[in-house]
C-alpha cells in the first residue's frame, strides 16, 4: 500500500528510540519513504506493459526486499570506508533502518502481500491473507493517506520554527503543500463514498506526486529535522 505519509511520521518520531547521530534521522525518513517509489515504476512501466502485470513485477517486491536493504547498506558501508567518510556510513544506516521501518509497517498497516525475498522465487507474506476487507475500508485508507502527508507537513514546518536553520523560503510551499493535502484527502473521501470507479487511478495521480514532494520537502528541511540539544537531552 501507499502509506508514505505514515511511514514519513514514524520516520520523524525515530529520534525518541535511536541514539543521535548527524544525518541520521532525516536519513531513516527518506529510507521510509523511498520503497513507495515503486508506484512510480509501475506507473512508468504502464506504457509499455499492462498496468496489472507491471504492479506484480514491480509494486513491494525489490525496493520492500530484504536483500535489497542490505545491499544498499553495504554500498554505503563500502563507499563510507573507501572515502574515509562517517557521514556515508550514517546514510547507508538510516535508509536501511528506514526501508526496514517501511517494510514491517506495510506488514501489519496493510492488506496485500510483501515479497519479502525477492529475487527468490517465493509466494509473497500477507499478514491479512484470510481477511476480507470491503473495498470501501481500503479506500478510506487509501484516503487518510492525504491527511497523514498533512500532518507530516504540519510536523516539518514545527521542525523548521523549533530549529530554524536553512531553506527557511521554503516553509510557505510547505504551508501551501499542508492545503493542497487536506483539500485531496476531503476529495477522495467524497470519492470513496460515492464509489467513484476511478478511484485507484485518480489515487496514483495525486499520490505519486504527494510522495515526490515528500521526499523533496525532507531533503530541504535535513538541517531542521536534526534534534536540538534540548531533544537530545
Amino acid at each position: 500500500m501507499a502509506q508514505a505519509g505514515i511511514h514519513a511520521l514514524i520516520g520523524l518520531k525515530s529520534n525518541k528510540v535511536f541514539p543521535h547521530e548527524k544525518g541520521l534521522y532525516p536519513a531513516i525518513i527518506i529510507g521510509s519513504l523511498i520503497p513507495d517509489l515503486d508506484i512510480l515504476i509501475v506507473a512508468l512501466s504502464s506504457i509499455f506493459i499492462s498496468i496489472e502485470r507491471g504492479t506484480e513485477i514491480f509494486h513491494r517486491t525489490f525496493s520492500h526486499s530484504f536483500f535489497t536493504l542490505v545491499i544498499v547498506y553495504l554500498i554505503f558501508m563500502i563507499f563510507g570506508e573507501m572515502k574515509k567518510n562517517q557521514f556515508l556510513k550514517t546514510l547507508g544506516k538510516g535508509i536501511s533502518v528506514g526501508i526496514l521501518l517501511h517494510i514491517i509497517t506495510d506488514t501489519f498497516l496493510w492488506f496485500h502481500g510483501i515479497h519479502f525475498l525477492w529475487p527468490l522465487p517465493l509466494s509473497e507474506f500477507n499478514l491479512w491473507e484470510s481477511t476480507h476487507i470491503p473495498v470501501i475500508i481500503k479506500n478510506l485508507i487509501l484516503s487518510s493517506e492525504f491527511l497523514f502527508f498533512r500532518i507530516y507537513a504540519w510536523f516539518l514546518l514545527n521542525q523548521y520554527l523549533s530549529n530554524p536553520v536553512k531553506n527557511g523560503w521554503f516553509t510557505t510551499v510547505l504551508s501551501k503543500w499542508m492545503k493542497i493535502e487536506f483539500l485531496l484527502f476531503i476529495a477522495f473521501i467524497f470519492f470513496t463514498y460515492f464509489e467513484i470507479p476511478s478511484f485507484t487511478f485518480l489515487f496514483r495521480l495525486a499520490y505519486i506526486p504527494s510522495l515526490i514532494m515528500a521526499i523533496i520537502s525532507t531533503l530541504l528541511m535535513w538541517h531542521s529535522i536534526e534534534p536540538t540539544q534540548k531533544d537530545r537531552i
